[in-house]
């Protein structure tokens, strides 16, 4: 595992095994629907409140995940997980029935990708025999932790951002310890018509303040960091998610759009 210029090369290059995710009733009527592995209606998910909801959602991503794979987390596992809530409760009540060694995380809309950088960072280094990852949402919650509750019946601007009701979840695993990456090149993409994807490098990103204070529009907040990540180019990576035929550019014109105008901005700047 090396350090090039603050982007982490794997040398085995960790697997991602299996994944599962949970969402609610208006992610399931979304664009992305059918890659859900379950959706629910129920807001609370039979429990009594929406944090218990939040957590009930994550401990089913996970045992999606692990079901999926067909393996069996032993002793020499880890769990990164994390969620929007004080304290990560919603993780930490989650993984109580998985008994694994367990660090909660917490990065906001960055909580999935950088469970995994930490899982395969472990993995790689040979730390961890494997890794259990997983973040989760609920708008109720995050309303009620950033906003305000939904019984005090603020109203809502139209360009609010709607945060997700849902949880994934994914399992990491070292590849054969024998195998080292061709460090001539990136791994090229399989012919295998399944194959099982794996984490080549990662990229911790920078903190860059453009003094954004709409709570209501915190994707503005965040598109600046990803537009200064360097040599990481947004627009080569989203092309690289048309590799499962999926359109992204349509679903994530908001998105995309927000990260073109700081592009520009920054342009103006130099």
């Amino acid at each position: 595992m090396q350090n090039i210029e603050g982007n982490i090369i794997f040398e085995h290059c960790p697997r991602i095994m299996s994944y599962a995710s949970v969402v609610g009733k208006k992610e399931g009527e979304g664009p992305l629907k059918e890659y859900f592995d379950r959706i629910v209606h129920d807001s609370y998910f039979g429990k009594d409140t929406f944090e218990q909801a939040e957590s009930e959602m994550m401990r089913l991503a996970v045992q999606g995940a692990i079901e999926k794979s067909g393996l069996k987390p032993d002793k020499g596992w880890i769990a990164c997980c994390g969620d929007l809530l004080n304290q990560c409760v919603a993780s930490s009540f989650a993984m109580r029935s998985f008994g694994l060694s367990y660090a909660g995380v917490y990065g906001a809309c960055s909580t999935m990708a950088l469970s995994m950088i930490m899982a395969s960072i472990a993995v790689d280094s040979g730390a961890a025999s494997g890794a259990v990852c997983a973040a989760s949402s609920h708008y109720c919650t995050a309303e009620r932790q950033y906003r305000f509750p939904l019984e005090y019946g603020s109203q809502r601007p139209p360009t609010a951002q709607w945060t997700v009701t849902g949880a994934g979840s994914c399992l990491i695993t070292p590849t054969d310890r024998q195998t080292r990456r061709n460090e001539s090149s990136h791994p090229q993409r399989s012919t295998d018509p399944s194959p099982i994807p794996c984490i080549s490098a990662c990229r911790l990103g920078r903190i860059i303040d453009y003094n954004i204070t709409d709570q209501n529009n915190m994707g503005a907040a965040m598109a600046p960091a990803n537009v200064k990540l360097g040599t990481y180019d947004n627009r080569k990576n989203i092309h690289r998610l048309s590799y499962q035929t999926m359109d992204v550019f349509s679903m994530l014109t908001d998105c995309r759009s927000s990260a073109e105008r700081f592009s520009i901005h920054l342009e103006s700047e130099r």
